[in-house]
């Protein structure tokens, strides 16, 4: 009995290990949507009402469908005498773990903000989303067949782990 139940454990623990890396695929798929809207806010925010680098700052963080881009919590919501916001945007990035295209995309967005007069930053928004929709594909493409290989295999080692304890 106790092999059975030793077999049982082993066959979860592939699953959940298989069902961990598909995860990981889902969160970077999800994470490019969320750099997606944060895009599309900062070129509304731009267009619509002028906002400078301060009131985009607001904007996103109050804004819930960016909850998952943690690294806007440590931005500035006001101006501070000394304080250079293109620091302070790369050091509130390197307070979240990204992958390095997605760090190096924000990494520019974050560097173009404010650098110019409106048209000049939603060209950069601009060419931006389309390197985003690249990565998007990319991430879509990975989660699509490597999600539910990750899954299928982990159930199959687990299960094949168990019939060598029984």
């Amino acid at each position: 009995m106790l092999r059975i139940i030793a077999a049982l454990m082993f066959t979860f623990a592939g699953a959940f290990a298989g069902g961990a890396f598909s995860f990981r695929l889902r969160e970077r798929r999800e994470l490019c949507r969320s750099i997606g809207l944060l895009l599309d806010e900062a070129a509304v925010g731009i267009r619509c009402r002028g906002a400078d680098v301060y009131e985009l700052s607001r904007i996103f963080r109050r804004d819930t469908g960016l909850s998952g881009l943690t690294f806007l919590n440590g931005l500035p919501e006001c101006f501070e005498p000394g304080q250079d916001f293109r620091g302070q945007w790369q050091e509130a990035l390197t307070q979240q773990e990204l992958p390095d295209e997605e760090r190096q995309l924000l990494a520019e967005f974050g560097d173009s903000l404010g650098k110019s007069d409106a048209e000049g930053q939603l060209s950069v928004i601009e060419g931006l989303k389309e390197r985003l929709r690249r990565i998007t594909v990319s991430r879509e493409e990975a989660y699509s067949q490597k999600g539910r290989m990750y899954r299928s295999v982990g159930v199959l080692f687990g299960v094949m782990a168990g019939i060598l304890v029984v």
